[in-house]
């Protein structure tokens, strides 16, 4: 059977024009709705609810808008997490509850894990980057680009380098691409203006540009067969969402055909891989 689609107003069907999609999706799972609810998405002014097949008439005409007309937007209060006999769990680690660890040398593409691949070769012209505020002269980069379907949380990383010259580095960090808008304390539209509760202010690039640094100015020399680990003590506060990139420039002398490398991210995500009967557009729900 194919899902179906049941499509709400933000502005006009939500008593505080606001939706949370967890606690909606919590709300619809406890009701008397017999149908498996698939996912819920939010863009703009809609909230579209998608169930794995179309509900019965009663639930669709009044069950449903119920729930909806009495939905506050608020986040659950989740009780304290606790073992099977009650005991409170406190953990000491920084991976964020609902996520698993996962190391990855290649990004997300129609599935998890299909990606772009974190490997550089200078013996070739594949990822040439030619940008003088990244590129200084005398010098030639790369720009390796990934992106993931679930938001991540980076913690660690390891390089891995084989003939590499003297003054060669790599820089990594989180980047926006062109046609979105992005949070900035120094941009010029407001957060309402984009159908957003988030307040703070937005701005809009046409370009790639870089968000976070990740690794900056790290430098290489000779070959690390066994790895370079960058250890963090704890995972980033605030995931990469989903469409935005992890890059990675490596700069070389414009001399050097024969350096190359490759590189290796731990971090922390809700999904590892697609179980049967999983899209990708349920993920992000």
């Amino acid at each position: 059977m194919a899902r179906v689609k049941y499509q709400y107003s933000i502005q006009n069907d939500f008593p505080n024009q606001a939706v949370n999609v967890g606690t909606l999706k919590y709300e619809i799972e406890q009701s008397a709705i017999t149908h498996a609810l698939d996912f819920i998405a939010t863009e703009g002014d809609e909230c579209n609810i998608w169930f794995k097949q179309a509900l019965e008439p009663t639930d669709a005409t009044s069950t449903l808008p119920a729930i909806v007309a009495d939905h506050q937007g608020n986040a659950i209060i989740e009780e304290i997490p606790k073992t099977p006999d009650g005991v409170p769990i406190v953990r000491s680690d920084s991976r964020p509850l609902n996520t698993e660890t996962y190391f990855t040398m290649a990004g997300d593409s129609t599935a998890i894990g299909d990606g772009k691949v974190l490997l550089w070769d200078f013996s070739n012209d594949d990822d040439l980057y030619e940008d003088s505020n990244f590129v200084p002269a005398g010098f030639k980069a790369k720009k390796i680009t990934i992106t993931f379907n679930c938001p991540v949380y980076l913690k660690d990383g390891t390089l891995y380098f084989f003939d590499v010259p003297w003054g060669s580095y790599i820089s990594m960090f989180v980047g926006i691409p062109a046609g979105n808008y992005y949070p900035n304390p120094a941009g010029s539209i407001p957060a309402s203006s984009l159908g957003l509760t988030t307040g703070g202010m937005y701005a809009y690039t046409d370009v790639d540009i870089p968000y976070q640094s990740y690794v900056m100015r790290h430098h290489m020399f000779g070959s690390c067969s066994m790895g370079d680990e960058l250890n963090a003590e704890g995972a980033a506060l605030y995931p990469v969402p989903v469409g935005w990139n992890v890059c990675g420039i490596v700069v070389t002398p414009e001399s050097d055909n024969v350096s190359k490398g490759f590189g290796s991210l731990e971090m922390y995500r809700c999904h590892t891989m697609l179980l049967p009967g999983q899209t990708i557009e349920s993920l992000h729900g």
